[in-house]
């Protein structure tokens, strides 16, 4: 059977899996990425997800000179508005003490693009598509990767394999779960107001409704809308028309965006969380949705994910100044001690944030009030938690 050497084995190719191959790339390592699906090269233009971007992972991807290929696709986000049932209870956060942004939004097609044009152009990239893996051994020190027709020989493998890992499923590494009960119906939509880099999060006695400024389609204003909602009341909406359910949004969003013009696409996802207990087995680390997932109440998900993959550059980088090999006990561990800690706080903020918000006791929604006027008053408290949106805290 074939053998394919590398230093690092990267199981899957998606968003977080491609960056951390071309960020690692920039170290001379030897990076495969073993991917179950197609080549990621002939990429769906009607696609409309998107991810939000916060300035402190804009910041790592202008340490890898990443940013500049993706800086003209991406919304910046210079306010958040949050409002509490009513917008007389509402909450204003902006960046005008710092000359950057809170944030930006960008399609992941382009994100991919970008990123896979640079792998493309590294000599120390291999791609391996329709993978089959079927299972793992140890050799001298070294992890074993079986596929159907080769077998991939690495100093550590990195399981970047999603939410449901393939991976995390065949070691059996535990983890914790919370199912929400309720889906979350992400759109992009048309509408005629200018958003002014101005997003939105409403919350709801079932839960948040965030609008994110989008960069214009084909010369309309445009942004998304993640709704977290019960789940009968938003698969029954899926069955509507786009006009009823434009009315619908319209109400909801007290037209901060103006009138919703064009509903272009619609998706529903099911809403939970989890928590691996570790993040690493013998010889594998788990990086990004294959590590923790969480509620979307702070869209902070895809950027931990990132936090993940600069963490690890830096302690590759400085394993490779000692001359210390990567991949044992010793340096799993290390990833793990760097990374679980900022996963366990951000699941507990974003947990406690959707209890505290679904509360209807009249005294509780006093208290959230006279909070949000607090915080609005407050700028010491106003800054804290503005930078915890941007992601440098």
């Amino acid at each position: 059977m074939k053998e394919i050497h590398s230093n690092i084995n990267i199981i899957g190719g998606g968003l977080i899996g491609a960056t951390l191959a071309y960020s690692l790339s920039l170290l001379d390592l030897k990076i495969i990425i073993t991917e179950k699906k197609e080549a990621y090269t002939n990429l769906n233009y009607n696609d409309y997800r998107t991810v939000a971007i916060s300035e402190g992972s804009k910041k790592f991807f202008e340490k890898i000179n990443f940013w500049n290929d993706i800086k003209k696709n991406a919304q910046p986000i210079k306010k958040i508005k949050v409002i509490d049932r009513k917008i007389s209870n509402s909450l204003e956060f902006d960046n005008n003490r710092r000359s950057s942004n809170l944030g930006y939004i960008i399609k992941n097609r382009y994100i991919l693009d970008a990123i896979y044009n640079k792998l493309k152009k590294s000599k120390n990239v291999k791609l391996i598509n329709d993978s089959n893996i079927t299972n793992f051994q140890y050799e001298n020190d070294l992890i074993v990767t079986n596929l159907n027709d080769c077998k991939i020989i690495s100093n550590l493998n990195i399981a970047a394999d999603g939410k449901h890992s393939f991976v995390r499923n065949l070691f059996k590494t535990p983890v914790y779960t919370k199912n929400y009960n309720k889906n979350a119906l992400v759109l992009t939509f048309t509408h005629s107001r200018d958003h002014n880099s101005t997003a939105f999060e409403f919350f709801y006695k079932n839960g948040p409704l965030a609008i994110l400024p989008m960069k214009n389609i084909k010369n309309k204003h445009s942004s998304s809308i993640v709704w977290t909602n019960e789940n009968y009341y938003l698969k029954e909406l899926l069955k509507l028309d786009n006009d009823k359910l434009a009315n619908i949004l319209n109400s909801n969003t007290l037209h901060s965006v103006g009138r919703i013009n064009k509903i272009l696409t619609k998706q529903l996802f099911p809403l939970s969380a989890h928590l691996n207990t570790k993040f690493y087995e013998n010889k594998t680390i788990y990086i990004g949705d294959a590590a923790h997932s969480f509620h979307p109440i702070a869209g902070q998900g895809w950027n931990l994910g990132i936090k993940d993959i600069e963490n690890l550059f830096y302690l590759i980088q400085k394993y490779k100044s000692l001359g210390i090999e990567i991949g044992d006990s010793i340096f799993c561990r290390k990833y793990h001690s760097d990374n679980f800690y900022n996963a366990y706080k951000l699941y507990q903020i974003t947990d406690k944030l959707d209890n505290i918000f679904q509360i209807q006791n009249p005294f509780i929604g006093l208290l959230r009030s006279t909070g949000l006027n607090l915080i609005q008053k407050n700028k010491k408290i106003n800054n804290m938690i503005s930078d915890f949106a941007m992601g440098i805290n």
